[in-house]
């Protein structure tokens, strides 16, 4: 297999030429030498590939290669991918979750030859299921590794979140985008957007009375989607983290999460944080200064005039975005009758481009959206992953672990709330990235349950700092080759 990308290497070179013509010599010189680059990296030190994807997901999801225009995920995606294959990293079974992963990229692929059997369609499956399949490619790293990835993830999402705030807060204007120019950030368009009111990389809330807000997005430049990298980021550290690292990262992301002002993902978390009240094993007391701490974040929440406004509005009958999500699901058995089997195809233009999504008013449901547009087989296969994940979900908020309870309790909560409001996860690169990265850390923790192993945290302090409860654990002897995840821990 090195060979064949080896031999790859002058077909692509000569792609990069001519995609580029001879009026750009420097811009082709760049993009050989980072194919070679790129090549080495593959062979060589695969790893990194993990590790830069971790970076640019976190940090410049919608990011180019200065000059080529081309998106950083949409070759750091697929680089991981082949490189599970060609080096896999660990000899684990597969787990259940990746299985069903597996039968949702294959019903796709089924979907896509029995309607949109075009180059158009091909391209748009390719690409959703690479972005899929991210999440098995993870599950494929040994546990040191995906920690490792985890880790860079939550960190650079985390200076991602600090970011946006000074940029809500503080630099109004955004001009502070210009370092981000060589990525394809165009701070002219900031500029605009900030002139003429226009949603450009300036995302606005606009309220009842003509009001408006600076909705924090950072390099994500909508709401909604950096709402969602920060509640994957906000769980993923609770299970990666400890410490006053852990308190000072989760501080920052919740607060970077509400001035997303996306309702969804503020609902998200909260009911996340109320099943794991609810059902987490901990005593009475415990719990009680759980609630408390709960109630105080939320009045604190409610305290800004602002996100108050944007939260209440969600239960108001006169809600533009309540009143077009209740038109697109009373439309949606019009729109699919007689596509029910494969769906309206993958090449349609609402899945190319915004404008058109949203003139068409396309459903806003994860689920849904899988049968608009490949038929009821892929979505069921989506609803399989939900269902396998909420199951390893509840027992994590049974576990005696509270990162891990937070983590179930906030996939079960995205999956009956978060997905049934948007769907970014569907057909939105950056954010089914995001999504796959939570499918393969749900795996992550259900083999630690499995083998009843403490998660890498030390003792259980929340981020109010309660203390945690007292609980025994089986353990198994270290062994030559073993992970430092892999020691016996007791809780104290």
């Amino acid at each position: 297999m090195p060979a064949v990308i080896v031999a790859t290497c002058p077909v692509l070179a000569w792609l990069v030429l001519t995609r580029l013509g001879t009026g750009t010599p420097t811009y082709a010189f760049i993009g050989v030498l980072g194919l070679i680059v790129a090549v080495y990296v593959g062979l060589y030190h695969p790893l990194w590939l993990y590790w830069a994807f971790a970076v640019i997901l976190a940090g410049l999801p919608f990011g180019t290669f200065p000059g080529i225009h081309v998106p950083l995920y949409l070759a750091f995606g697929p680089a991981i991918v082949l490189a599970a294959i060609i080096y896999p990293r660990t000899e684990t079974p597969f787990h259940p979750l990746e299985k069903a992963i597996l039968v949702l990229v294959f019903a796709g692929g089924v979907s896509v030859i029995a309607t949109s059997f075009s180059l158009g369609g091909f391209y748009q499956y390719g690409k959703w299921s690479i972005m899929t399949l991210v999440a098995v490619a993870l599950t494929r790293l040994s546990r040191e590794d995906l920690e490792r990835f985890g880790r860079i993830f939550v960190v650079v999402s985390t200076a991602n979140a600090l970011w946006g705030i000074l940029l809500a807060t503080v630099d109004k204007t955004q001009k502070s985008f210009f370092i981000l120019r060589p990525f394809g950030y165009d701070v002219a368009r900031v500029e605009e957007g900030v002139r003429n009111g226009e949603q450009h990389l300036v995302n606005w809330a606009y309220g009842a009375d003509g009001s408006k807000a600076i909705r924090l997005g950072g390099t994500w430049i909508a709401g909604n989607g950096a709402s969602i990298a920060f509640l994957v980021t906000i769980v993923i550290c609770m299970v990666l983290f400890h410490g006053w690292r852990r308190i000072v990262m989760l501080v920052i992301l919740s607060v970077a999460l509400l001035l997303t002002l996306s309702r969804q993902s503020i609902f998200t978390l909260m009911v996340g944080l109320a099943l794991v009240a609810i059902f987490h094993s901990v005593r009475a007391r415990y719990r009680w200064y759980a609630a408390g701490t709960f109630a105080t974040l939320i009045v604190l929440a409610f305290s800004v005039p602002y996100i108050r406004d944007r939260l209440l509005s969600s239960f108001s009958k006169h809600d533009p975005g309540g009143e077009a999500r209740r038109a697109s699901l009373s439309d949606f058995p019009n729109v699919v009758g007689g596509h029910w089997l494969f769906g309206l195809g993958w090449s349609r233009p609402e899945f190319k481009s915004g404008a058109a999504s949203y003139a068409l008013n396309l459903i806003s449901n994860a689920p849904l959206l899988h049968v608009y547009r490949a038929g009821i087989f892929t979505g069921l296969a989506f609803l399989a992953i939900l269902i396998i994940g909420c199951v390893i979900s509840f027992r994590a908020l049974r576990s005696d672990s509270l990162p891990f309870a937070v983590y179930g309790g906030v996939f079960i909560a995205d999956c009956f709330v978060g997905l049934q409001l948007d769907h970014g996860v569907t057909d939105v690169p950056q954010t089914i990235l995001c999504f796959s990265v939570l499918l393969a850390f749900l795996v992550y923790v259900d083999r630690l349950l499995r083998e009843q192993v403490r998660p890498p945290i030390g003792e259980q302090v929340i981020a109010g700092g309660l203390p945690p409860a007292s609980s025994d654990l089986h353990t198994k002897p270290h062994s030559e080759g073993e992970s430092r995840l892999d020691r016996p821990t007791v809780a104290r």
